[in-house]
C-alpha cells in the first residue's frame, strides 16, 4: 500500500504571469523564492506556492491547482496506480530543481500531484 506524504506544493495556473505574481506577492506579503519565465515559487509556511503560466496541460481555474503529495518513488506510484485506472497526464519528469514530478488522472478525473524529493529512493 502507498502512503501520501505531506503536501509540499501547491500550483497554480494563471495567463497573466507578471499580474498574478504581483498579486500572490502582495497577498502573501512574501517576494518569491525562484523566478523563472514559466513560473515563480513562494516559500510558504513550510511549503512551495508555485504559480505557473498556462500551457497545453494545465489551463487554470478550478481545476488548475494540483496539490503534490510527497511519496518516496513517483516512478513505483505511477505505475502502481496506473493498475488500477489512474494516468499519467503530466510526467513523470525531473525539474530544474532535482524534483521528480507526475501529475495523475485518477478514474473519476481528478488531478493528483506526485512528488519525490531530489535524490530520493
Amino acid at each position: 500500500m502507498t502512503v501520501l506524504g505531506p503536501v509540499v506544493n501547491v500550483f497554480y495556473f494563471v495567463a497573466d504571469l507578471p499580474r498574478a505574481t504581483a498579486w500572490y506577492t502582495a497577498r502573501l506579503g512574501l517576494e518569491p523564492a525562484v523566478v523563472r519565465s514559466q513560473l515563480v515559487m513562494f516559500e510558504v509556511a513550510g511549503m512551495r506556492l508555485t504559480v505557473h503560466v498556462v500551457d497545453e496541460f494545465n489551463q487554470g481555474g478550478p481545476s488548475g491547482p494540483v496539490a503534490y503529495w510527497d511519496v518516496e518513488d513517483v516512478d513505483r506510484v505511477v505505475a502502481e496506480w496506473s493498475e488500477h485506472g489512474a494516468v499519467a497526464h503530466r510526467g513523470p519528469k525531473t525539474i530544474f530543481t532535482g524534483e521528480r514530478l507526475c501529475q495523475v488522472l485518477d478514474p473519476f478525473g481528478n488531478l493528483i500531484g506526485l512528488r519525490q524529493a531530489p535524490g530520493a529512493t
